[in-house]
Parts: structure tokens; sequence; C-alpha cells
């Protein structure tokens, strides 16, 4: 990772709500003081409204330590709730008891009444916090209206603070909610930051995070905030991938361009698709109704196309199609020096053979079937093992290419793997595209109650996936493994050790030998090389073995040919598939 890197103590910009990381503009130092005087009133509702991202929950957060210990809280994140299940979250959040046989409405009211009733007695505020409440039914917004009918006759009991986006504000407008929205004591609606509280704000974060200097120059900050739209959280996401690109090229200042690439690494292009659609809809009112009509029924017929066709990991793949490491990725396996800068357009023709050739994720690259009586391991019960962390599945990947990983030093696994002439490549795809690299990978996994888990694939027979970690040997079936990976991954492949960075035509570079004798030896063409450049002769071989094996053919040599190269060259390198007997030379 990259706090290292740049000195932080940790990551800067986590999308996290931690209040320690909450810059107080202007309008968030109101939108508090709105809520602690709605919170130091006699009860009713306090309204936060805002975008989605903007500080809402973090403020929130914030207000929570402020509110004294002796006071009773419930915190409502789910709003997908039903009136009983409301009443019932509150009561477990409020440790109320409650019988199980009666569930009605009458039932958890009159029980949340006397907890109230005895609360009040001792002095206690009871806080009822709805988080996300745009989602909530109306039904539900009624029975939260009547929670607010709690009182005695000096006070109300249940101090009531609704979470939301602007949508909600929308909700609370119409004739039915009027009785909700006259019991709003508090109300504050969030703005987006201008372009000067986007620049304190990022230095206010990598402040908190340890770092003093200025990392992003100006120009870089207005783009940020362009691209941004002034939403502190796409600014963090932005800028954490922003640092990592940073470095991933070995530089200490965040350029205009790491932040353009950054942005379009996490958001693609929806940004111009959502503005095409807008300017069609200022352009084409009147057609609006007959022009949805259409497209709606030539949608249907597309999705349903697309269904049949695309693998669950097209997205990611197409995400990933930019550079050595062009989606969001984990941090806790990212390591910059590993990924390469710079012109890296042969992973693209790695993600479009994987998403033209998917036409099923769990499909196979051999046709060998399992032997029948073979048992294969649970993968739930791997991913409920907590000794599959991160360090075990490095130990077995190292192990797979004959090296030994130390888990014990502060020493990076891909840094280490540097001392091997070894370099990590980390990429978001599918199980094609894993198949493409054909190298063994540790696969980042997250089990049923959000852990993360690694585990590293060793080989592929058949519909068979052979897995490690540590000393711990697995065997599940690629459909398993499909249906519990959501596509992250890291493999090591072998660098040139002139290799510094992705090679393109007329370029000179050191690498240029040792790809003209690696292409002579799989293409049997042998040429002198009197120069280091990287001439026309040498690139249309290039391009020729680029399309041989299903690559972009732009001469541009990067990790993914350089894998190819390795793999077709013999070189004594690790693979993920074991080739079939007609396949062997």
């Amino acid at each position: 990772m990259y706090n290292e890197y740049f000195g932080f103590k940790e990551a800067p910009f986590s999308i996290a709500p931690d209040p320690r990381y909450l810059y107080m503009t202007a309008q968030h130092r109101d939108a508090l003081a709105h809520l602690v005087y709605g919170l130091n009133s006699e009860g009713g509702c306090i309204l936060l409204t805002g975008e989605v991202g903007t500080g809402k929950t973090t403020i929130c957060r914030c207000l929570l330590e402020q509110i004294p210990e002796q006071a009773n809280v419930a915190l409502v994140m789910n709003p997908k709730l039903n009136e009983i299940e409301l009443l019932e979250t509150i009561c477990d959040e409020l440790k109320i008891s409650y019988p199980d046989a009666d569930n009605s409405v009458k039932t958890y009211t009159d029980r949340i009444y006397e907890f109230l009733i005895s609360s009040n007695r001792d002095n206690e505020k009871t806080v009822l916090i709805i988080d996300e409440a745009q989602n909530l039914d109306s039904k539900v917004l009624e029975q939260l209206r009547l929670l607010t009918n709690l009182e005695t006759n000096q006070r109300k009991l249940l101090q009531i603070i609704i979470l939301g986006q602007p949508e909600l504000l929308d909700i609370l407008a119409r004739k039915e909610m009027r009785q909700l929205a006259q019991r709003i004591t508090a109300r504050f609606h969030l703005q987006p930051l201008s372009c000067e509280e986007v620049k304190a704000y990022v230095s206010h974060r990598l402040a908190v995070a340890g770092q003093n200097i200025q990392i992003f120059p100006e120009k870089s900050i207005k783009l940020l905030y362009k691209l941004s739209n002034g939403i502190p959280r796409l600014i963090n996401i932005i800028c954490d991938r922003a640092l990592l690109g940073a470095y991933v090229e070995n530089q200490y200042n965040v350029t205009p361009r790491i932040i353009k690439k950054a942005s379009k690494e996490v958001f693609g292009e929806l940004k111009n698709v959502e503005q095409q659609q807008k300017n069609r809809r200022l352009l084409f009112p009147a057609a609006a109704v007959v022009g949805l009509a259409i497209l709606s029924i030539a949608a249907v017929y597309y999705f349903d196309q697309a269904v049949s066709s695309d693998p669950p990991g097209k997205i990611a793949s197409d995400a990933a199609s930019d550079g050595p490491s062009t989606a969001i990725v984990s941090q806790s396996t990212m390591s910059g020096a590993d990924n390469e800068a710079g012109k890296a357009s042969d992973d693209q023709a790695l993600s479009t053979v994987s998403i033209d050739a998917a036409k099923d994720t769990g499909d196979t690259t051999s046709t060998t079937a399992p032997v029948a009586e073979q048992n294969y391991d649970d993968i739930k019960q791997i991913l409920d093992d907590k000794n599959n962390d991160q360090a075990a599945a490095y130990d077995a990947l190292f192990r797979v290419w004959g090296k030994q990983y130390n888990s014990r030093t502060s020493v990076a696994a891909c840094r280490q793997a540097t001392t091997y002439s070894l370099s990590c490549l980390h990429k978001q795809g599918n199980l094609n595209s894993l198949k493409q690299h054909n190298r063994p990978a540790v696969l980042s996994m997250i089990n049923n109650t959000g852990e993360k888990r690694y585990v590293t694939i060793t080989r592929i027979d058949g519909d068979v996936a052979s897995l490690s970690s540590g000393d711990r040997q697995y065997s599940i079936r690629l459909k398993a493994l499909d249906d519990h990976w959501y596509g992250q991954y890291t493999l090591l492949w072998l660098k040139p050790g002139s290799y510094s960075s992705a090679v393109s035509p007329g370029d000179s570079s050191s690498l240029v030998r040792w790809l003209d004798e690696q292409i002579s030896i799989i293409s049997g063409q042998q040429q002198e090389r009197i120069s280091s450049t990287y001439d026309e002769p040498l690139v249309k071989m290039v391009k020729s073995f680029q399309s041989q094996h299903g690559l972009i053919a732009d001469g541009i040599v990067g990790p993914v040919t350089i894998i190819h190269i390795n793999t077709q060259a013999k070189t004594d390198v690790p693979s993920l598939i074991t080739p079939q007997p007609s396949e062997q030379g």
C-alpha cells in the first residue's frame, strides 16, 4: 500500500464515516448545530438531508459523540423494514424484551412506551436514528409519526433523527405526510463542497492521516472538484485511487493526469453517458413518452440477450482493461512497485478476450471430466477459516514459485517478490481472465459475515480448482469458487531484468534485445539485432504474436504480453492450467 510511501499513519481517504476525518465547513457546522439544537429540545423529529456522499452519516456519528453516556440510542441502518420489523428493531437496539408469540404493533408499542416512561423517570434521553430514510415505506413513516406521540404532560419521550437523500424531501412534501412533516423541529440540507472547500477538505484528511506536505497541486484540486462535483465520498474514492496511481508511478505529487486516470478507472465513462442522456432529455422533450416506450422494448430485448451471453464478471473485466490495475482494488493487497506504470494496453486485450470468450464464467478450458468419486471441500468452510488470511495465501503463492515468503517482516509481499525478479499484477476480472493469464494467483474473497479471506489458486483441471493457503490444500468445483469470489486477484509474473515499464514501437530500451531473442525463439525467425531501438521488423513480429494469442495487436509490450511470451518460450514458470497432451510440444 501507499501509506508507508507517503508517510501516512493510515489511509487518509477511507469512505468509512470516521468522525476524526470530518471536515467542518460552515454548512457542516450549521448542520451539526441544528442537530444539537434539536437533540436538546423537548422531543420531536430532526431532519438531515443531502446528496449521496455529502457527509450525513459522518455528521450523525459526530453528533453521537456528544450524546451523554446515559442516553439510550437506537440506530436503524436498514430502512427496508415494515412496521413490525421497525418496532422489533427498535426493541432490539434498546434491549427491550418482548414476547415471541404476540408480535402485534400494539405489543411492541406498549413495551417501547413502558421503556420510555422508565427512562424518563431516570432522567435518561432516548434517541432513535434512522439512516437512508428515503427508502422507508409510507406505512413505516406513519409508524414513526405515531412514535412521536409517546409523551408525558411535560415532554416528548422519544427524539427521532432522520437522515436521507433529497428524495425524502419530496416524500415529506406529500399531503398524506404533512402530520409527520409538522413534527420536524429542526432540518438542514447539506450541499456539495465548493472548490476552496475541496482543497481544505483534502488537506484536512491528509493532516489527520499524519502528513502535512502538499501532495495535490492546485490544478489537481480543480480537476478533482470538477470530477467529483464536490461530493466528499467521490473525493475520497478518487483520491484513494490517485494516491495509489502516484505510488505505482513512483511520484510524490498527484498530477491532473493521475487524477483523470483515477476517475476513469473508478467511474469509467458514466459521467459522459449521464450527460448525453441529460442532453437528449433537453433536446427532445416532446418525444419523451414515445421514445421511452421504444427504448424500453429494445432494452428488455437487449438485456435478455446480454444476460444470456455476458459473464457475471464482465463489468469488472471492462473496468480492468485500461492498465495493470484499473479497478478499485483491495488496499491490503496492493503494492505500488509491483504494478507497472506507463502504457500497458495489452492488458486491454486480455479483458476483451475474456469477455468475448466468457459465455459462462464457470466454463472450462479443458474438457477433462473430474473423477466421479472425488470429494470436494466446502467453499463456505474455507471462507470461515480465520487462518486463511493474506499472509497464508502469499506463503502458498511463493511456494508455488519455489520461493520463500517471510510474513514476519514489515516488507510487503509484492516488494519481497522483486528480490526474486518477480512482480505482482493486481487485476479485477473473472475465471476466464484468470485462465488467460495462466498463472497461480491469490484470490481475495469475502465470507457471509463480510470478513475477508485469501486463498491461492494453484491449478485448474477441467472444472476443478486446487486451492492453497499456508500448508492447507483444498479441491473445489469452479462453479462453487465463482459463486463466492468477486473477481479480485493478484498474481506473480517473471519480469525480465531490463524491464522498467511497457515498451512501445519506436522506443529505445534495453528490453528490446530480450524481446527480440524471445520472439525469435518462439517464431523460429532469427534476425540480427544491431540496436536497442524497437524497430518495425520486431514490432511486426510482436504484433503477429499478440494476434495469435488473442491480445490487441498494438505492439505495446507490457506485463500481459510478457506473461504470454514467458509461457510460449517455455520459461520455467508455474502454470495454472494443465496442458492437454495435444498442447504439449
